[in-house]
């Protein structure tokens, strides 16, 4: 739609206002009214957090258990229909050897989807039940996937401990995250996936399989 011109109250003062998607213009509202000591009245601009209003989505995996020499394990693909951005991506994990490992773990940005392998598709859940319809793909892999797709590169390397689970009734080590992160928090951009062919991935660089390994993984997301 065209803009108009700028709305105007009854003395034909300007209306501050805002365009509202698929409802048109409406009224910016302010906070309490402030005064000067040259006895100019204004007032603040009721701002909202970024998020607040973008249909929000979130999925997990609890206890996965990788394939020997795993790439990647867990991934987040775009949406024909939405532009997704990726929030938060949470990963812990645990085994039950008898000391503890350094896994190389990398997030990745694919341009293609990864082909084939023995994966789940975990629960994806709505953070408000009016939203629309979840669009974006989030797939758990047990067994690698036949081919990966194309690599963007890497958005993070870590070399993150994984703890071992308690070995006596009364041993509580522990359980710090693996890795944690708030994509945007910093004023940057969060992960954005562009279609189906934009991918977000956790991959474990084929490093040996550690016994008794287990791992939960999340991702957060909004569609718009």
């Amino acid at each position: 739609m065209a803009f108009g011109s700028t709305p105007t109250d009854s003395s034909t003062i300007p209306i501050g206002c805002v365009y509202v998607p698929g409802v048109g213009f409406k009224a910016i509202q302010g906070g309490t009214l402030f005064t000067d000591g040259s006895s100019n009245d204004s007032a603040p601009v009721r701002m909202e957090l970024t998020g607040g209003s973008k249909a929000t989505f979130s999925a997990g995996i609890t206890g996965l258990v990788p394939v020997t020499a795993a790439t990647d394990i867990f991934t987040i693909t775009g949406s024909a229909t939405k532009l997704v951005k990726v929030t938060r991506l949470a990963i812990t994990g645990t085994a039950t050897l008898a000391t503890a490992a350094i896994l190389p773990i990398a997030i990745l940005k694919r341009s293609s989807a990864d082909l084939t392998g023995t994966s789940s598709s975990p629960t994806r859940v709505a953070h408000d039940s009016g939203n629309a319809a979840v669009s974006a793909t989030v797939l758990a892999y047990t067994a690698n996937p036949g081919t990966l797709g194309t690599l963007v590169g890497a958005i993070r390397n870590i070399r993150a401990f994984l703890q071992f689970t308690p070995i006596t009734a009364t041993e509580f080590p522990m359980m710090p995250p693996l890795y944690i992160e708030d994509f945007g928090m910093r004023g940057s951009q969060p992960i954005v996936l562009r279609g189906t062919g934009d991918v977000l991935a956790v991959n474990l660089n084929a490093v040996a399989t550690i016994t008794g390994w287990l791992f939960d993984i999340s991702v957060e997301w909004t569609e718009e």
